[in-house]
């Protein structure tokens, strides 16, 4: 039998992580929930793209990654190969929508 190959993940990176997916959601949402009469968000698809991305990242974060087992120390969540390259694709997804946002003149790392 093989045995299963696990990587390891800090704790505290998987939390700097969600605390920034969250962030960056609660600022896009905000567009939204409290507009400013001024303001309009330029392409209302790519605003929710990235809403959407940002929202699948922090709930496979949160839900998949969140119920990993953790290593002996303590310190990390183990995860699997595709837990990996999942995250990864994930990420992937966030970063193209956001530079598309960019794109439309609205900034994540500006606000």
């Amino acid at each position: 039998m093989k045995k299963k190959t696990y990587y390891e993940m800090k704790i505290a990176s998987l939390d700097k992580g969600i605390e920034d997916a969250t962030q960056d959601l609660e600022f896009l949402c905000s567009l939204i929930e409290t507009p400013d009469r001024e303001y309009h968000i330029p392409d209302a698809v790519e605003y929710s793209q990235a809403v959407v991305a940002l929202f699948r990242q922090l709930d496979f974060m949160v839900e998949d990654l969140g119920a990993t087992p953790l290593s002996n120390d303590q310190e990390c969540v183990k995860l699997t190969r595709d837990q990996l390259l999942k995250l990864n694709s994930l990420s992937n997804e966030v970063d193209a929508a956001l530079r598309r946002m960019r794109k439309c003149g609205i900034s994540v790392t500006n606000n």
